[in-house]
């Protein structure tokens, strides 16, 4: 599916309302048929994104995974997935004058089966740097698949974070990243060091407009919680907000909840969710 991004719907109404009589635009409730057709651009992209997080299933299903038992998956929790492919495509295509691919990159922690790789790569990311621990044998399935996929666009380095990253930074010290992604593991130690380390890998700059965009998964887990409220003690960074979201049902089946095509908002159904279980995502920037 070859979707358009947001800015496009607001660039093509604009484009025809400009060749409207008075008359016409006068009778045309302008605010609320762009809200409706960038609403429903939007789930366009997780509709796609759904469709080839199938296609990943199967594929490792085909090569003996039992997806249902694998740990984590960034794609059952639907509003994390809608706020994180918003950010990259604003980041990525909207008023996107000539960025090279290098302004493209998004640095994460955590690759598990490849969900949110996936969901930055279908976003428009030319370059995904990707850590893992590597505990689980279907990443480097998961990674064989993303590679045919998205030729050279991905760079998966295994190891434990607190190691593998400053070493990463170390051997490649002009690597920048537009987007940082934190989901890996969930101690504070763990927590803490990846948003100490993942610092030197942005451009700092005192205007939120400008830079990078730090996303912190989990924050809801005590742990978690406690090394990003200690980074904002300290003044390493700035959240901006958080989304909460809660977690489908079915494991082995992406976004089961209820999807409409109404020009509202789709949103998981009562009967799909786990009211007792939703994830916190916060999001905000490293301070100079």
């Amino acid at each position: 599916m070859d979707v358009s991004p947001e800015k496009t719907v607001s660039n093509a109404i604009d484009e025809v309302l400009s060749r409207l009589d008075h008359g016409t635009k006068a009778k045309m409730d302008i605010t609320v048929t762009k809200a409706m057709l960038t609403t429903m651009v939007r789930e366009a992209h997780v509709l796609q994104y759904k469709s080839a997080l199938h296609e990943l299933t199967e594929h490792l299903k085909e090569r003996g995974v039992d997806t249902a038992a694998m740990e984590g998956s960034t794609s059952m929790f639907l509003e994390k997935v809608r706020f994180m492919q918003a950010t990259a495509l604003r980041e990525f295509t909207a008023d996107d004058h000539g960025k090279s691919s290098s302004e493209k990159t998004v640095c994460e922690v955590g690759f598990n089966a490849g969900h949110s790789a996936l969901l930055w790569l279908l976003a428009g990311a030319t370059r995904v740097v990707s850590f893992e621990l590597g505990q689980h044998s279907y990443s480097h399935v998961a990674a064989e698949w993303l590679s045919v996929r998205f030729p050279g666009k991905l760079h998966l380095v295994m190891g434990d974070s607190m190691q593998s990253v400053p070493l990463y930074h170390t051997m490649f010290p002009d690597e920048k990243c537009n987007i940082v992604f934190i989901d890996g593991g969930h101690k504070f130690e763990h927590a803490k060091s990846d948003m100490l380390n993942f610092r030197k890998f942005v451009e700092l700059s005192p205007s939120a407009s400008l830079g990078h965009i730090l996303l912190v998964d989990d924050t809801n887990m005590p742990e978690v919680g406690a090394a990003w409220a200690q980074a904002q003690a300290e003044g390493t960074v700035v959240e901006v907000g958080m989304v909460l979201s809660h977690c489908a049902t079915a494991y082995n089946t992406p976004f089961s909840g209820s999807l409409h095509w109404n020009g509202n908002l789709f949103s998981e159904t009562s009967e799909s969710i786990r009211p007792y279980w939703a994830g916190s995502l916060s999001f905000g920037r490293y301070l100079p």
